[in-house]
């Protein structure tokens, strides 16, 4: 008999192993946070401290936001304000006022606040772990309030402080390089553990004033021994690499100048990369993550098949809720199956292969493992299989938004394309409970809520930030309506 922790029963378990099991009548098994045995109910001989009967319950791996940025949680609602969005280069310049402008009063405390919020958002959504690209660098310590929340969540994070010093952000924010190693090693030596890996890199090429300083960060990360990230976005499509005299696209830029060498890289979005990019991609093992939200702002959507044809699982990524407020990884598992479609129509090509395009299946995959490994964690998590981490996620699937799936046969259709993050029951990292029943086993919920909302208040007092919103107040008038 084997001897366990934890043992949940009578589930419909989704392995994601490298066979793709669904036990469609399953248990699963841990142990000192480990996964220690998996199968179906009739093998199934566990004696265990605590057992949960997931009858009627779907259990599947962790889901990891590949590409976020934790801090922008202040943005929620911001699409709404700006839109419609018809020229990105100039929204992104326009955003970068209003993100410094919020950034200059974020020391660790407010930070820690504000990122705690999203950090519980995100747990109670079916996330175990998280990826962030910390770049708005005016107070070094807003890094640190940040990075604690994700340490204090219990979640895992794969954590990136970039570099910036272009005319693209504010000249308060600017550093050299040596600076932002110097920080770079300062967090790692704070924040590195079993859960948190403390990497570094920079927006995209756009983001640094001399291109030099993309391989001096390169090489910075080489001697610390961290991690190397860029992300891969260029909303000019090849002009702003024109004006540098060059002629290719950005992941040959990024090839030129050495940076794919050495092992491989995170390579944020992947966005606007020409045909033959796939392959360097796949050559240089870079561990996309995709966004889909913003492949509907830009109306590319996403040539997902591109990436499996070549063997790349993507992660899958929300960019933060000043991108999409929306943080249901269900919803981004259907925007990507949906981009790829407007990307296959857009290009006025032939379907792809049946094994090529996104479903259901395909979309847990990239939410799951594909996230795990595009945020170098899929030898630990991202599958449910002995030995792994046990971080996994239980879900009610006899909500009425789930129902009905046919006796099971269309139980994955159904959370795909229909699931909702209030489905979440149950979610452990590492074998801790950090949701039951929905709801924070570390945190007041109602406590988070209200600190969070305390700091952005007195950030709207201390900027001119209220200013740059719309005047949704009472006695004023937007759009044609009234508020009273």
């Amino acid at each position: 008999m084997l001897v366990a922790d934890t043992l949940i029963r009578n589930a419909y378990v989704v392995t994601v192993d490298p066979k793709r099991r669904v036990l469609t009548d399953g248990w699963l098994a841990f142990k000192n946070g480990q996964i220690v045995g998996l199968g179906p109910m009739a093998e199934c001989d566990v004696s265990a401290k605590q057992t949960i009967d997931a009858r009627g319950r779907l259990v599947m791996p962790g889901m990891a936001n590949a590409h976020n940025h934790l801090v922008q949680i202040a943005f929620r609602g911001y699409n709404d304000d700006r839109w419609p969005v018809l020229d990105i280069p100039g929204a992104v310049r326009a955003l970068m006022v209003q993100l410094f402008t919020v950034a200059d009063r974020l020391d660790a405390e407010r930070t820690h606040a504000l990122v705690r919020l999203h950090a519980l958002e995100m747990l109670k959504a079916g996330y175990t772990a998280t990826h962030d690209e910390h770049f708005t660098n005016v107070r070094a310590d807003s890094a640190d309030g940040s990075w604690a929340a994700i340490e204090e969540s219990g979640m895992r994070g794969y954590l990136t402080r970039c570099i910036v010093n272009s005319a693209f952000v504010p000249s308060r924010g600017h550093e050299t390089v040596e600076a932002g190693l110097a920080e770079v090693e300062r967090l790692r030596t704070r924040f590195a553990s079993d859960r948190i890996a403390v990497a570094t890199g920079f927006l995209n090429f756009n983001f640094l004033a001399d291109p030099q300083d993309m391989c001096r960060i390169r090489q910075g990360a080489d001697t610390l021994g961290v991690r190397f990230g860029i992300d891969m976005t260029d909303n000019s499509r090849g002009a702003a690499l024109a004006k540098r005299g060059f002629e290719g696209g950005q992941v040959d830029y990024y090839r030129h100048w050495g940076l794919l060498e050495g092992g491989p890289i995170y390579a944020g979005k992947a966005v606007n990369i020409r045909a033959h990019e796939f392959d360097l991609l796949a050559e240089y093992d870079c561990r996309v993550s995709l966004v889909p939200m913003l492949r509907f702002f830009d109306a590319q959507g996403i040539a997902v098949h591109e990436f499996l044809a070549r063997g790349i699982l993507p992660g899958l990524g929300t960019d933060a809720p000043l991108v999409s407020d929306c943080q249901n990884p269900f919803e981004v598992m259907r925007q990507t199956i949906l981009a790829q479609n407007l990307a296959v129509k857009a290009a006025g090509g032939g379907k792809p292969a049946a094994e090529l395009w996104a479903n259901a299946e395909r979309g847990i995959e990239m939410a799951t493992l594909g996230g795990a490994r595009t945020l170098f964690m899929d030898d630990v998590a991202g599958s449910l299989e002995i030995g792994k981490a046990a971080d996994c996620v239980i879900v009610d699937t006899g909500r009425a938004e789930l129902q009905p799936n046919y006796h099971g046969a269309r139980t994955l259709g159904a959370l795909v394309w229909g699931g909702q993050t209030n489905a979440v029951d149950t979610v452990f990292v590492a074998g801790e409970k950090l949701i039951e029943g929905g709801r924070s086993t570390r945190w007041d919920e109602e406590q988070v809520v209200r600190e969070a909302a305390s700091v952005l208040a007195a950030v709207m007092h201390e900027t001119d930030l209220p200013t740059m919103l719309p005047p949704r107040r009472a006695g004023a008038t937007y759009r044609g309506w009234t508020y009273v």
